[in-house]
C-alpha cells in the first residue's frame, strides 16, 4: 500500500507543470554585462605605425616605464614628421558626434621632445580612458597626440627643437609672426637656438598636424603638457566683453579647479608669444587652451605627477565649456570663490 502511495505521489509530481520566472525586458538588460574597457571597432594600424610603436617601447624601456602598449591601441595616422615618424592621435568617442558641437577636448604631449615626462603623462591618460571612458566620459569626445615632436625625443639626447632645430612652438602662423617672431627671438632671446621661430610660420609639419588636429576636431578646449615650470596657465577667451563671458567664466573656474584638485597647484599668467598655440588657439581663435606644465622632466617621477594631476584631468574632462551652454550650479559656486 505505502509502495503504491509513493508511485502514485511521483506521478502526480510529474504531472505539474513547471513554472519559469519570466524576467522583464529591463531586467534582461540588466544581466547582459556592461563593457567596460574602451574597444576599437578595427585596430589595423599600418605597417609603419606597428613599426614606430616598437621605437616607442624602446624608448619606454630605456627611460624605465615599461612597454607603453602603443600596438594596443588604435591610432589615426596621416603625416609624417621631417625624419618620417608617424605623428600618431588617438580619439576617444564617436567622431560623427562633433558636427553636433559635443564636448571635445584635445590633449596635447611631447611638443617639446626634451620634456620627457608629458609624454608618458598622455599615455598614462590613454591607458586610463580604456578602462574608464565607458563609464564617466561616453557622452564626449577626447583627442590625444602624446608624441607631437618624436624627432627630438628619439634622439639619444632629446632636444626642444625639431629635426630642423625649429621650435614647434613659435612656428604657428598667429597673426603677428610676420612681425614679431623672428624679431623677438633676436632681442628677447639674443638669438637663443632653443627657440628659433623658422624662417616662415606653419613651414613644419609636426605645426600643420597640430593645426589640422584643432580644425578637424574643433574642440571646445585643448590641454597641452610640459615641463618643468610648475604651473598652470591659460590663454583664451576672457571676462572682457559679452561675447567671451560665459566661456571666460567657465575656464577660468576649471583652472581654479584643477589647481585645487592638484593640491592648490600653482597658476600664473603666463604670456603667449608669436607663434604659440596659446596664441594661434587660445587668443586669436577664442579655444580655451590650458597649459599643465609638469614639475620636472625626470623620467623617475613619472607615477608621481601622474598620481598628483590625475584628478586635475578628470575635472578638465568632464567640464563643458561650450559657450551655448548655461553655467552649472557647481561652476556659479566655483566662480563667486574666485
Amino acid at each position: 500500500m505505502g509502495q503504491k502511495a509513493d508511485k502514485e505521489k511521483t506521478s502526480e509530481q510529474k504531472s505539474l507543470p513547471i513554472i519559469v520566472e519570466q524576467k522583464t525586458k529591463a531586467e534582461q538588460v540588466k544581466l547582459i554585462p556592461k563593457k567596460t574597457r574602451y574597444e576599437w571597432e578595427n585596430l589595423n594600424n599600418n605597417k609603419s605605425v606597428k613599426k614606430y610603436c616598437k621605437k616607442v617601447d624602446k624608448k619606454f624601456l630605456h627611460w624605465g616605464w615599461g612597454r607603453s602598449r602603443c600596438k594596443n591601441i588604435s591610432w589615426h595616422h596621416v603625416r609624417n614628421s621631417v625624419l618620417g615618424d608617424p605623428l600618431i592621435w588617438v580619439s576617444f568617442g564617436d567622431e560623427s558626434r562633433k558636427k553636433n558641437r559635443i564636448d571635445t577636448t584635445m590633449v596635447l604631449c611631447g611638443v617639446h621632445g626634451d620634456e620627457i615626462t608629458p609624454i608618458k603623462f598622455c599615455f598614462d591618460l590613454i591607458y586610463y580612458l580604456i578602462e574608464n571612458y565607458n563609464e564617466h566620459y561616453s557622452e564626449r569626445n577626447i583627442v590625444i597626440a602624446p608624441i607631437v615632436n618624436p624627432d627630438s625625443f628619439f634622439k639619444d639626447n632629446p632636444t626642444r627643437t625639431n629635426h630642423r632645430h625649429i621650435d614647434i612652438n613659435r612656428n604657428f602662423p598667429t597673426a603677428d609672426w610676420n612681425d614679431l617672431a623672428v624679431k623677438l627671438w633676436k632681442n628677447r632671446y639674443r638669438s637663443d637656438k632653443r627657440r628659433f621661430p623658422g624662417k616662415s610660420p606653419l613651414s613644419e609639419p609636426e605645426v600643420v598636424f597640430q593645426v589640422n588636429l584643432i580644425k578637424r576636431y574643433k574642440p571646445s578646449k585643448i590641454i597641452s603638457v610640459h615641463a618643468p615650470l610648475t604651473m598652470l596657465d591659460y590663454d583664451g577667451p576672457t571676462l572682457i566683453s559679452d561675447v567671451e563671458g560665459v566661456v571666460g567664466y567657465k575656464a577660468n573656474a576649471l583652472l581654479k579647479s584643477m589647481s585645487q584638485k592638484a593640491k592648490g597647484y600653482r597658476v600664473k599668467d603666463y604670456p603667449f608669444f608669436p607663434g604659440s598655440l596659446g596664441n594661434y588657439a587660445g587668443n586669436e581663435r577664442g579655444i580655451p587652451t590650458f597649459t599643465l606644465e609638469l614639475p620636472s622632466s625626470d623620467n623617475r617621477r613619472h607615477k608621481e605627477f601622474w598620481a598628483l594631476f590625475k584628478p586635475a584631468l578628470q575635472s578638465a574632462l568632464l567640464h563643458d565649456l561650450r559657450d551655448d551652454l548655461p553655467l552649472s550650479a557647481d561652476t556659479k559656486t566655483d566662480l563667486n570663490n574666485i
